[in-house]
């Protein structure tokens, strides 16, 4: 890591420094040709050079920045007990032992790891906690039914991340930014957390390495790179990254006119060819690409509808995808659209990693960027995480929220050494990347993460997201759709954001 090597850098400078100061000869380039004059004898004593002072590294000895938990915790055997979500769609809390599979491993060591840093034995209860069809409802009211018997089993709760969002909104949820132990400046809680997940001066969610799905989520375009190879006119994606000109433009001026009737039906299918597979709500990932956002800070009401949300650009943007898919070069289907592309039938995909790792059969090489940028005057890549990652909270109720906090800390910072790289460096960035462009794009796609509390909150607020992507999709005018929006969503809002603001 980079501040590893400054450091190690520093270090021996100052030694070779030492060294020559203690050295009783003289360079060389310091004396003139044409004189011969001895150096002087060394007057200095031997054990009197100054002392380098010993700094212990910030880092172990795998490179990964040490934990600021103090090291002598230890809650005695404590038992602490973890609602999780049994339908969570990759493994992520815990298995049963090792088995030899790389991820596998890795939680089972995780978990190992904090019972035994920490002193403490976990115990899981399992329940269903996906959002889609009232099961986030059913969850929420599972914690809620707890809250109001106050039963104080659970110590912590997670499930998909609108699921506990809601379940937050209830006041099930301790605020995370008064408990002890908590380091939100380690790398393994990303930053954009803290912008995005503190309601006022409060936080009741988070996630980050601590949830494997957050990399599992991540939103990226992969494309075929042996059937790149059939179009020499065009510039791949990665390239286009590397260039600096990987824009929506450009993503789309790569499926021109690549439709084929393959089965001559006359009629768009799975059996034909397109530039590219898709599903309407993944274009989500196109705004949020483009710099958007739909809800945003606001200092009287904690969050507003963002004023990008009804904005020139959201319109351009919606517009201009709706033309695209209109063009018959874009495949978009809600249950197909992957194998499409995993079966060499598109060329390229817009979607999760999830979604495509899955299918992948290895008949031929892929190559992945970045969600494109809106145009280059854009800084930052931004790659929106899919909602069904983990969001992590401590029980409002926990008998001891200092100590699920220390787990909740040693659990993430665990998982930033073990799980992550097991999924990320070995399952993504090598088992399914070519070269080592590859790699690197993943690091931008990872860099570039981001999450909304308008999407979190999007059935409350009337699929706010999902009726900008859906319109996208069918080439319906936004400028002329967003109108029915102005004035119910701001209420909609309000209602969420007054029932945070009650807790106080």
């Amino acid at each position: 890591m980079k501040i590893k090597s400054i450091i190690s850098l520093i270090l021996c400078l100052i030694m070779a420094f030492s060294a020559v100061s203690c050295s009783n000869t003289v360079d060389p380039e310091e004396t003139s040709s044409d004189e011969t004059t001895e150096a002087p004898a060394a007057t200095v004593a031997p054990d009197s050079s100054p002392a380098i002072e010993e700094t212990e590294s910030p880092y172990d000895e795998n490179g990964f920045l040490k934990s600021s938990l103090p090291e002598e915790l230890d809650f005695g055997g404590d038992k602490v007990t973890v609602l999780w979500w049994t339908d969570v769609e990759n493994p992520e809390f815990f298995v049963e032992g090792e088995n030899g599979e790389i991820i596998n491993d890795a939680i089972f060591r995780r978990n190992a790891n904090v019972e035994s840093k920490l002193g403490i034995t976990f115990e899981w209860v399992g329940i269903k906690g996906q959002y889609n069809n009232n099961v986030g409802a059913d969850y929420a009211n599972h914690v809620g039914n707890q809250y109001a018997a106050g039963d104080t089993t659970y110590d912590i709760i997670s499930a998909h991340s609108c699921t506990i969002a809601l379940t937050s909104m209830y006041g099930y949820c301790a605020d995370l930014m008064q408990a002890k132990y908590l380091d939100f400046e380690k790398p393994w809680w990303p930053e954009v957390m803290i912008e995005t997940a503190t309601i006022g001066d409060e936080m009741y969610f988070v996630s980050g390495d601590i949830s494997t799905n957050s990399i599992h989520q991540m939103y990226a375009v992969f494309y075929n790179k042996d059937l790149m190879k059939n179009y020499p006119n065009l510039t791949e994606p990665s390239q286009y990254v590397l260039d600096n000109n990987w824009n929506i433009e450009n993503f789309q001026l790569l499926t021109k006119d690549l439709y084929q009737d393959l089965d001559g039906s006359n009629s768009a299918n799975e059996n034909d060819f397109y530039g590219l597979s898709t599903l309407w709500w993944h274009f989500d990932a196109l705004y949020y690409g483009s710099g958007l956002r739909q809800a945003e800070k606001d200092p009287e009401e904690l969050f507003k509808i963002s004023d990008d949300y009804f904005g020139d650009k959201a319109i351009a943007l919606n517009d201009s995808i709706g033309a695209w898919v209109m063009t018959g070069n874009v495949y978009v289907d809600n249950t197909k659209y992957h194998k499409v592309f995993c079966n060499g039938n598109a060329l390229m995909s817009l979607a999760r990693h999830h979604d495509i790792a899955n299918y992948l059969t290895g008949d031929f090489k892929h190559g992945i960027a970045p969600v494109p940028k809106y145009n280059n005057d854009q800084e930052n890549y931004v790659t929106l995480v899919g909602n069904p990652i983990s969001f992590y909270s401590i029980y409002a109720l926990s008998k001891d929220i200092d100590r699920a906090a220390a787990v909740l800390e040693c659990w993430a910072s665990e998982a930033y050494r073990l799980t992550s790289p097991a999924v990320f460096e070995t399952t993504f960035k090598l088992r399914y990347s070519d070269t080592s462009v590859e790699s690197q794009m993943y690091d931008i796609i990872r860099a570039g993460i981001v999450f909304d509390f308008g999407r979190l909150f999007n059935d409350t607020l009337g699929n706010m997201s999902g009726q900008w992507s859906w319109g996208a999709s069918k080439g319906t005018s936004w400028a002329t759709a967003s109108k029915a929006y102005v004035k119910t969503l701001p209420k909609k809002l309000k209602d969420i954001t007054d029932s945070f603001k009650a807790f106080d």
